[in-house]
């Protein structure tokens, strides 16, 4: 089985919260050298979602956004700018 391919891909959408959360994301996967399927089964969620979630994709359930950080090992925080 190959790793992850190292290749980003065009937002689907235009907010920069969702883009940035999304790259994070796809980032620390990446550095994992998980798949995305591999994530996505962990987390329970299908794949395309999970790719919708990493190009910064909006209506993606809050629910299963946290799931995949969790299956990445991360812990959702927010911050005061």
């Amino acid at each position: 089985m190959s790793g992850p391919r190292n290749k980003a891909g065009k937002p689907a959408s235009e907010d920069p919260v969702l883009i940035a959360l999304g790259e994070q994301i796809a980032l620390t996967r990446r550095k994992a050298g998980r798949l995305q399927q591999e994530v996505a089964d962990a987390a329970g969620v299908s794949r395309s979602t999970l790719h919708t979630i990493e190009h910064g994709g909006a209506g993606v359930r809050w629910e299963k956004v946290v799931a995949v950080a969790r299956a990445l090992g991360l812990r959702p925080s927010f911050e005061r700018d």
